[in-house]
């Protein structure tokens, strides 16, 4: 769902955009090609760092081997923002970054901050939707509701621009498979030079607008007409060619994930799929009750599939079989709402409106908590770094919790 009330649609309404070919399922299917500001090649590097995009990697994996912090953790505030709505921090390099808006589509920037003492950073104000940004080496690549983008990580100096880009989603990171950059508008899949933005392909995903995920040189997409007869596709990341394709699932409002065994689908209001790397179909499907509007997030690591719902029943399945390891239901004051889970090591954190919780990934067993002085906004995910936990929060800025030792 967007970030604000301006969605890549809205857009081109506005713009009086003509409409493009539908032909679902088919490479360079649809009409026309899309434009780009070229300034300087982006100083692309290897993909590297303690949380370089949206839910760790490009398999949405929201798992790292960092320890994360303690039970003896203070919080601080690390950067300053109007954060009503915020994407999810980026982390590389001894460096932060995070898009926010003010919610009404008349503020908010892209900002780039040091982790340290020092108080160096710098925006680029771009008001309405925007995704979490994708880091690699000194380049950031950001989707928003207007364009693709990719700017020098260093001081946020724009290297060029295309005339499209995504739905304005915290969640529709750009992700980088085969030396190509791969996009999602929404309707449409594109892959890029992420150097100089020149387009090589297009796929038509029929209106998916759902993120992309990426592993082992396979890229995964929800296809469908406007989240009707959905489904997936899986995509040769280098020619956008496809490998397969399945068009019978429920619609989905929450991204992918992949790891060496399965794809995992969450449907909206309904089951978690585990779908066949070779050829989409279903090897279980498992599911936590969740709210009438509901949809599950999920976070993967060590055998385990780790599911929440957006009001706190949480539950980990054998990625195997789908067997129960365990459930629970969080007794929070509020939820997790739209924020997924993340894994550090053997511990689960689920980020509430007011405390962080530490759980056993293997058992669900509650370590510990820790009051937030500030609720985090509504669509940022926790991301990890060594010892500590980093969130943007609600009306203020970018906070981190941190062992205290």
């Amino acid at each position: 769902m967007p970030s604000s009330g301006q969605t890549r649609r809205d857009v081109l309404v506005a713009a009086g955009a003509a409409g493009v070919t539908s032909l679902t399922g088919c490479l360079g299917r649809v009409a026309g090609r899309s434009t780009r500001d070229h300034k300087q090649d982006a100083p692309v590097g290897p993909v590297t760092g303690a949380w370089p995009t949206y839910q760790h990697d490009f398999a949405n994996t929201g798992a790292t081997t960092d320890h994360g912090p303690s039970n003896e953790a203070t919080s601080e505030g690390v950067a300053a923002g109007d954060t009503k709505l915020a994407t999810s921090v980026a982390l590389a390099d001894g460096r932060g970054f995070v898009g926010y808006s003010d919610g009404n589509g008349d503020a908010g920037a892209y900002r780039g901050f040091e982790l340290g003492d020092s108080n160096a950073s710098w925006t680029v104000e771009y008001s309405a939707g925007k995704s979490t940004p994708t880091l690699a080496g000194n380049a950031m690549f950001v989707s928003t509701a207007e364009f693709l983008a990719a700017y020098d990580a260093r001081d946020g100096a724009l290297c060029w621009r295309t005339n499209v880009g995504g739905y304005g989603s915290t969640t529709n990171a750009p992700v980088l498979a085969e030396d190509t950059l791969l996009d999602d508008s929404g309707e449409t899949v594109y892959g890029r030079n992420p150097a100089t933005g020149k387009e090589r392909w297009q796929y038509d995903a029929g209106g998916s607008g759902t993120a992309l995920a990426a592993r082992d040189g396979v890229a995964y997409t929800v296809v469908g007409a406007n989240h009707e007869d959905a489904g997936v596709a899986a995509l040769d990341p280098a020619t956008g060619e496809e490998n397969w394709r399945r068009d019978d699932l429920p619609q989905s409002h929450t991204t992918l994930t992949v790891d060496d065994r399965n794809l995992y689908y969450a449907a909206h209001q309904g089951a978690v799929y585990a779908l066949s790397l070779d050829d989409g179909t279903t090897q279980w499907t498992a599911s936590v009750p969740l709210p009438e509007d509901g949809s599950a997030y999920v976070a993967v690591a060590d055998g385990n599939l780790h599911v929440q719902s957006p009001d706190g029943k949480l539950a980990a399945f054998d990625t195997a079989d789908g067997s129960v390891g365990w459930r629970r239901t969080l007794n929070a004051p509020s939820g997790p709402r739209s924020r997924p889970p993340v894994i550090a090591g053997d511990v689960r954190y689920v980020l509430c409106d007011q405390a962080l919780y530490a759980l056993d990934a293997a058992t669900g067993a509650v370590h510990w908590s820790h009051a937030l002085d500030v609720q985090p906004a509504l669509t940022s995910a926790p991301a990890i770094r060594g010892t500590a936990l980093y969130y943007a929060g609600r009306d203020d800025g970018v906070f981190r919790v941190a062992s205290t030792h």
